[in-house]
């Protein structure tokens, strides 16, 4: 592997080629995926979120096709823009067919800078109602939720392939380098898009790649980081790959809030290996071939909570993913097979004497899904899902188990052009054995209402509901003195009704959100009457949020502000939900100082919050106030014609260096400096 790393290093350091980059929409300002872009010889096409990169050379005109559109030429010479609209078909070239002035793809997305590429969250950060709970420095486990809602019911993907462990339900982020989460796209209340798991909505990790660099950092707590981003085009296709290698040494002193003295964090080091591929064959203007493939590592001493496990303690997560989709232009729409499977290898070893532990756990997820999207006119189209997935465990505390489902999904748009609104109703279906469940979700938007040219106003109403099936743990954990699974546990349910205005003016883009949530047949595992502990279906809760974002471009900086509102129930105990804050507020700026230097600031101060409810054995505990800072700043050190070719990048996390705790008993580290150096070729 070592040898792989220094060939690919040398092979990029080779590369030089100049690019142009821009996302291309549809009249309803949806971004669209796969249309064709041709420059010269070079042929590429759109991702996911509309946004393409080709090289370019002495020719000036760019050209963008995709069946069912009429074709787009663009003069690279005279343009400016990078947002290109592609119109149906059929409709003649006088009429003005743009759904609003508002750019509807930056919404649900998240921007590229220091911070995003080299703080530890990366620009998960920089969602307006996102949540962090991490488990101590870089090697802990880390989640994300909306609104303060449960990390199992946030799903996580890659390149919109699915990463939830079917064990537990949630995805641990610290698998990934901070650098590999510079792009990510989030939806809200996402139930009928990705089924299982996505209650409060989801987050996509993106592999897109727009320059080829080579990464090295350095810093705090023997980190050390190197990688690279590589993409290439070519006559009839692309390829994009993303690598990189951590280690972190991890100790670190942090103050014991139980004996109020200062003591040694250890055992916490981590060794990750991450690798990304993704390649994109055009055999003709008809047909795609897409395949991808992604391979992790992880190698860490589990430092555990403060009580437990012992220093000896490790855990290996060594993950693959394969991804392989084929998709056919048909009469205005696409067809897409598609099928993928991952394998997870997990083992925990804790060899201490007075109570050693060894569990491995060897998870195998196989996935074929078909996707139909069409238009009926300019006004109306519809998307069909059909997903087969497979989920198998063979562990040494589960044994061998498999779960299979069956999930059917359609999708529909009704976009008035005239009144700028879109009616979006679905409705999904999903089948487990001894599990079924419907749910189904109605959008509203309209845009640009009540308009002048100093201030218009989008409105985005949602109602629906959503579902989290048991995970493997909930129903096969083996029965022993002191727990045991439930085989007749029903899924969690949620309903939810979700309202947003956003003001789009002189001023900035202003929006107002507020959402209601309830939740029945939440999965809680209690002791019985012999305090032996099985999870039953007993809890229901109720989640209410309101969410204030402003965000506002000058000339030479990106503001955003958000603050948060949250209210929270759990209906049994008549208390607030674990770990939700009573409010949370975050301040993100990024600055050009000049051509050379820019800086970058992300502030998040989230308020009390319950860690542990009281019980016979146990006081409550409150989660004081906690405010985290951090900083980057870059400075090009090195440029040709007029292009930087080296960055440096100075990033200070928690740097008002607070002792806190986001997870009861895992203890943060406190100030870190990272230097990092970017050459782009």
């Amino acid at each position: 592997m070592k040898n792989y790393i220094i060939v690919l290093s040398i092979f990029i350091s080779s590369l030089s080629a100049q690019t142009f980059t821009g996302i291309v929409t549809d009249s309803s300002g949806d971004p669209l995926q796969y249309v064709f872009v041709r420059h010269g010889e070079n042929l590429s096409t759109t991702n996911e979120n509309g946004g393409f990169t080709t090289k370019i050379d002495s020719e000036n005109e760019i050209v963008f096709s995709l069946i069912g559109y009429e074709k787009l030429i663009v003069d690279l010479e005279n343009n400016t823009d990078k947002v290109f609209v592609l119109k149906n078909e059929n409709i003649e070239l006088q009429s003005v067919d743009v759904y609003g002035s508002t750019k509807k793809y930056l919404n649900n997305t998240t921007n590229s800078n220091a911070l995003s590429k080299f703080s530890k969250g990366g620009s998960i950060n920089q969602i307006p109602s996102i949540e962090i709970r991490t488990g101590g420095g870089y090697a802990g486990v880390s989640s994300a939720s909306f609104d303060g809602g449960f990390a199992r019911h946030t799903k996580v993907l890659y390149n919109e392939v699915d990463l939830t462990d079917a064990m537990n339900g949630q995805v641990d982020l610290s698998i990934f380098p901070s650098f590999a989460l510079q792009s990510v796209n989030y939806r809200l209340n996402s139930g009928t898009r990705f089924g299982s798991g996505s209650i409060d909505g989801s987050i996509n990790i993106n592999n897109n790649v727009n320059s080829n660099k080579i990464i090295y950092g350095t810093g705090d707590f023997g980190f050390n980081q190197y990688g690279a981003t590589y993409n290439i085009r070519t006559d009839r296709g692309s390829r994009n790959i993303v690598f990189g290698k951590t280690e972190y040494d991890g100790n670190y002193e942090f103050l014991n809030t139980t004996t109020e003295e200062r003591e040694k964090r250890e055992n916490n080091y981590l060794d990750q290996f991450f690798l990304s591929v993704g390649r994109e064959f055009i055999i003709n203007e008809k047909t795609l071939i897409n395949f991808s493939s992604l391979m992790m590592e992880n190698i860490r001493g589990v430092s555990g909570s403060t009580t437990f496990p012992s220093n000896l303690a490790t855990r290996t997560d060594e993950f693959d993913l394969n991804d392989f989709s084929v998709v056919r232009f048909i009469n205005k729409g696409t067809l897409k097979l598609s099928m993928n499977r991952s394998k997870n290898n997990q083992v925990y070893d804790d060899p201490n004497e007075s109570f050693p532990v060894l569990s491995e756990h060897d998870l195998t997820t196989s996935r074929f899904g078909l996707n139909l999207k069409q238009k009926f006119s300019k006004s109306v189209a519809y998307e069909l899902d059909l997903i087969e997935k497979s989920e198998r465990v063979d562990s040494t505390d589960l044994a061998k188990r498999e779960i299979d489902t069956t999930s059917m999904a359609v999708n529909v748009t009704y976009v008035d052009l005239e009144k700028n609104f879109k009616i979006l109703p679905s409705l999904r279906y999903d089948s487990q054995p001894g599990n079924k469940e419907t749910t189904y979700n109605l959008g509203l938007e309209a845009v640009d209402q009540f308009s002048n040219e100093k201030m218009g106003f989008d409105f985005n109403f949602d109602f629906g509901t959503s579902f989290q099936f048991p995970t493997m743990n909930d129903l096969f954990w083996p029965d022993g003195l002191y727990s045991g699974g439930n085989p007749d546990l029903k899924p969690e349910e949620s309903d939810y009704v979700a309202l947003k205005v956003t003001s789009n003016s002189f001023l900035g883009k202003i929006s107002l959100s507020t959402s209601l949530k309830n939740y029945d047949n939440l999965i809680v595992w209690q002791p019985d009457e012999s305090f032996k502990y099985i999870p039953i279906n007993i809890s229901s809760a109720e989640r209410n949020s309101m969410n204030l974002t402003f965000l506002k471009s000058f000339e030479k900086v990106e503001m955003q502000v958000a603050y948060n509102k949250y209210e929270s129930k759990d209906k049994e105990l008549d208390k607030d939900l674990l770990y939700v804050p009573n409010s949370s507020m975050s301040l993100m700026l990024s600055y050009n100082l000049n051509k050379k230097t820019s800086l970058a600031m992300h502030y998040k101060k989230t308020g009390e919050r319950i860690l542990q409810y009281e019980s016979s054995f146990s006081d409550e505990v409150i989660g004081p106030a906690l405010s985290l800072l951090s900083i980057a700043a870059t400075r090009s050190i090195l440029s040709m014609d007029g292009k930087s070719i080296l960055d440096a990048t100075i990033t200070i996390d928690n740097a008002l260096d607070q002792e806190y705790e986001s997870t009861l008993g895992y203890p943060e580290p406190g100030r870190s400096i990272n230097l990092t150096l970017e050459y782009i070729i």
